[in-house]
């Protein structure tokens, strides 16, 4: 079986989407080729084929009639030498501007971009048309030029589409002010649907956008989440003193306020005596304002991400995992119907896990349905369960053995490869 897999993130377990890739893929008996939209070598032991495309590209297109579009084959994933290590800086650095200033019009600047570029040159339907794919999996992202590209590759195959959605990009029930905003939600809804008709099959992590998208397209929905393992997880008997809470992940969509609340509740039980500390590890580009109120050197400390292999070690060494989530409208609204996959990495930390959030999360409610973290949905409660955890430390243990509990009845990673690949099967073109 050939699958082919369109996406907007580089294919390296060094960032979430492509751990997620890693995840779901990892064992296949296919060949795997993928277009994706990024700066930056792919790193994985899956997939070894690949069409890349990216805004600079475009840009250089534009200035310099340079190609769009290269194509990659490793069979043996290249060493960082001094050349990658320049290409990838300045492409990164480009990036990580927008990164930092990720405001609505750069999005449209962007659509414009690809709206107007060659990206669909010969050379590209040349690539998919040499691998002729089996199944095609594209994410389903929250961008017309993703969606369109979908489209593209539709009318270039025969092969049925598998899609995977795992934010609200459709419904109206957002917070803005901004008319630019809402005529650019209504224009990706119109994309939506255009392209929801290609899809055979969609994934999503949670029953509310399972339900709320069927009812609205019509679509083929199922509900697909991330793998946990539970070999590596060590044994732990007893709870550290002080007790150490660690949060990996971004700071975006109002994570970061929370965060910054939790940072604050933990000054003021720590003033005597140090019972709790907060260790937050993010791969977001970390601000002077963002140090002051994480990074106190002695109830919270901030660093960069760090892989996975040392944030395993971290787990091991932490007694809370943290999964926290926005309070403010915009960001409720926001991500309403998304299931982080961090959620499951906290699930497999071998830590108790500890979710604060608002009670009309997805993630939220799932956790809390199935009793698998000690949850809050106020933050003027922070305070008052964080001492009773001081002070009656076996719920923590308790805990931990419940997030297991869950790991190992929802998240068997076996299980959901192997029911992945019986729906490939199912809608391969040789089936």
């Amino acid at each position: 079986m050939r699958i082919l897999i369109i996406s907007q993130e580089l294919w390296t377990t060094k960032n979430n989407g492509g751990n997620v890739l890693s995840n779901l893929f990892e064992g296949f008996d296919a060949e795997f080729a993928q277009i994706y939209c990024s700066p930056g070598i792919p790193e994985n032991n899956v997939c070894k084929n690949y069409y890349q495309i990216t805004d600079m590209m475009m840009i250089k297109h534009f200035f310099r009639k340079e190609k769009i579009g290269l194509k990659k084959t490793f069979v043996e994933y290249p060493k960082h030498n001094l050349q990658n290590i320049e290409n990838s800086s300045n492409e990164n650095s480009f990036y990580s501007f927008f990164k930092r200033h990720h405001w609505l019009i750069f999005d449209i600047l962007r659509e414009v971009l690809w709206k107007f570029s060659n990206w669909n040159s010969k050379d590209l339907e040349l690539f998919i048309k040499e691998f002729n794919p089996d199944v095609v999996f594209a994410p389903c992202y929250g961008s017309h030029y993703m969606l369109s590209m979908t489209r593209y590759i539709a009318g270039k195959t025969d092969a049925k589409i598998i899609s995977y959605i795992s934010d609200d990009h459709y419904s109206f029930r957002q917070f803005r002010l901004s008319p630019l905003y809402w005529l650019y939600r209504f224009s990706l809804r119109q994309s939506l649907k255009k392209t929801f008709r290609k899809y055979s099959l969609t994934y999503t992590m949670t029953e509310e956008q399972k339900q709320e998208l069927t009812n609205a397209l019509g679509a083929n929905m199922k509900i697909l989440r991330k793998g946990g393992d539970n070999k590596e997880i060590i044994d732990k008997n007893s709870v550290g003193k002080p007790i150490r809470l660690i949060y990996a992940g971004n700071l975006c969509c109002g994570r970061m306020e929370t965060l910054s609340h939790i940072s604050e509740v933990l000054k003021e039980i720590n003033k005597t005596n140090v019972e709790i500390e907060l260790n937050v590890y993010t791969n977001s580009i970390i601000t002077d304002d963002i140090k002051t109120k994480l990074n106190d050197n002695k109830s919270s400390f901030l660093y960069a991400a760090v892989s996975q292999d040392t944030l395993k070690q971290l787990y091991n060494k932490s007694d809370i995992m943290l999964h926290v989530e926005a309070f403010s409208l915009k960001y409720k609204l926001l991500t309403r119907l998304s299931f982080s996959t961090k959620i499951v990495d906290c699930l497999a930390s071998g830590c108790a896990v500890l979710c604060i959030s608002w009670n009309g999360h997805s993630g939220y409610k799932y956790l809390r349905d199935e009793d698998a973290a000690i949850c809050i949905d106020n933050l003027e409660n922070v305070k008052s369960i964080l001492v009773n955890l001081i002070n009656n430390k076996e719920i923590i243990l308790e805990y931990r053995q419940k997030a297991l509990n869950c790991l190992k009845k929802n998240h068997n990673i076996q299980y959901i490869r192997q029911d992945l690949f019986n729906d490939f099967k199912k809608f391969s073109k040789n089936n």
